[in-house]
C-alpha cells in the first residue's frame, strides 16, 4: 500500500510540474490590492494644545514606511492608535475629528483628552512629539450620519471629549456632503474645559445647517447655558422627525433616554458611539488565563475587574484589537476553558454558541484558557 501511494504522488508531482509556470502579468488593479492593509504608518506632523489637559493631533503619512497616502473615511469614523509602550502592546480607538476633505489632502485629526490613570492617554499627551511616528487602522465605525437611515433635523448630545465625532459631522454638513440640520447640546463643566472653543464659535458665527449649544455645570457664564442637558434645553429643536446622535460618558445616555422616551421618539431613531466598558465584579479575584497561540502558548494573570484583552496586554502578548467594546470583532477568539462575563458588545447566536468570545469586554469569573490565532 506504501509503494502504490509512493508512486501516485510523484506522478502527481510530475503533472502539476508538467502545467505552464508562466505567471500572468499584474493588472492596475492588482497593483492596488497589494497595497491595501490593515495597518497605515502616520507621522505627527503638529500638536494642538485644545485645553488644558486635550491634544489634537495632525497626522499624515509616513511614506517610508510604506504608507503614501491615507484613506477615505465617513464623518464620525475611529481609527485605532497602535504604541508599544512599556513593551506592552496596546490601543486605544479616536474618533477622527476633521473633515472627511482633509483626508483628500492626506491629512488626519485626532483629538485626546487625558484620563486620570489613563496609559495610553497619558503617553500621547505627555510623550509623544511633533515628527514621532505612529501605526493606525484604517477608518472604521457605522456611527453619524446615514441618508438612508436618517431624519434631516439631527440632534447632536455630547459631553467633554465626546464633542469630536460631531466637529467632523459638522465640517462634512458645512462642506456639502450630507444635507441635512444639525443641533450639538455639548456639556462640560467649565469654559476653559470647551475643546474646540474658537472653532464652534467660527461655526456657529458662519453655518446655516450647524449650531452648537454650550452649556457649562460648574460655572455661570452669560455666553452659556448653565446645568446639565435637560428637556427645557432640547424641546424647541424637537421636530416631528428626528435623529439622536450621542456620545459621552454612560450618564448622559441614561439622562437623555429618559428625557427622549417624553418625546416618544422610537429607539431606532437614537445611535450611540461608546469607547468605554462599565463594569464592575461581585467579589474581587485573581484567575489564571492560560492563552493558546498557533505556535505558542503563555500562561498570566487575570483580574475579575479587568479585561482578557487587558490582561494579555500586560502580559505582552500581541492581541489583535480595535473598537475595545465588542463591536468590530476584530479580537474574536474561542474559549476554550473556563467562565467569563462578557459585558455589551453584539455576538451573533451562532458565534456565541460555538464558543466565540470578544476579549475587548469579556472578564474572568474562573480560570480560563482562549485560543488566540495569532
Amino acid at each position: 500500500m506504501d509503494s502504490k501511494i509512493s508512486k501516485l504522488k510523484e506522478e502527481r508531482k510530475k503533472i502539476i510540474e508538467s502545467y505552464s509556470s508562466k505567471s500572468i502579468l499584474d493588472t492596475y488593479i492588482d497593483k492596488v490590492v497589494k497595497e491595501i492593509t490593515d495597518t497605515l504608518y502616520v507621522k505627527v506632523k503638529e500638536i494642538v494644545e485644545e485645553t488644558p489637559d486635550t491634544k489634537s493631533f495632525i497626522l499624515v503619512p509616513n511614506s517610508e514606511a510604506g504608507t503614501r497616502k491615507l484613506r477615505s473615511f465617513r464623518a464620525g469614523s475611529y481609527i485605532s492608535v497602535k504604541l508599544n509602550i512599556d513593551d506592552m502592546e496596546v490601543s486605544r480607538a479616536y474618533s477622527l475629528s476633521s473633515s472627511p476633505k482633509m483626508a483628500l489632502k492626506d491629512m488626519y485629526r485626532i483629538t485626546i483628552k487625558r484620563v486620570e490613570d489613563g496609559l495610553v492617554s497619558n503617553y500621547m499627551l505627555d510623550q509623544v512629539k511633533v515628527g514621532d511616528t505612529l501605526e493606525i487602522s484604517l477608518p472604521m465605525g457605522d456611527f453619524g450620519y446615514n441618508s438612508l437611515r436618517d431624519e434631516k433635523n439631527v440632534i447632536g448630545v455630547c459631553g467633554g471629549s465626546g464633542v469630536t465625532p460631531f466637529m467632523a459631522l459638522a465640517y462634512a454638513i458645512n462642506d456639502g456632503l450630507y444635507d441635512c440640520n444639525m443641533t450639538v447640546f455639548y456639556s462640560v463643566k467649565r469654559e476653559e474645559d470647551i475643546i474646540f472653543k474658537k472653532e464652534i464659535e467660527e461655526i456657529n458665527k458662519r453655518s446655516k445647517k450647524v449650531k452648537f449649544i454650550i452649556t457649562l455645570t460648574r460655572e455661570e457664564n452669560k455666553k452659556y447655558l448653565s446645568g446639565h442637558i435637560n428637556r427645557e434645553m432640547i424641546e424647541p429643536y424637537i421636530k416631528e422627525f428626528n435623529t439622536i446622535l450621542m456620545c459621552g460618558p454612560k450618564a448622559l445616555y441614561q439622562t437623555m433616554n429618559e428625557i427622549l422616551s417624553e418625546f416618544n421618539i422610537p429607539k431606532k431613531c437614537v445611535h450611540y458611539e461608546n469607547f468605554q466598558i462599565d463594569y464592575k465584579p461581585l467579589e474581587e479575584d485573581t484567575y489564571e488565563l492560560k492563552v493558546i497561540m498557533k505556535n505558542d502558548f503563555v500562561i498570566c494573570e487575570c483580574r475579575s475587574d479587568e479585561t482578557l484583552l487587558v490582561a494579555m496586554e500586560k502580559a505582552k502578548i500581541k492581541a489583535p484589537s480595535m473598537c475595545r467594546v465588542g463591536i468590530c470583532g476584530y479580537c474574536r477568539s474561542i474559549l476554550l476553558e473556563g467562565k467569563v462575563k462578557m459585558v455589551g458588545g453584539s455576538m451573533e447566536k451562532d458565534l456565541s454558541e460555538n464558543d466565540y468570545i470578544h476579549p475587548c469586554v469579556t472578564y474572568p469569573e474562573s480560570d480560563i484558557v482562549l485560543r488566540l490565532d495569532i
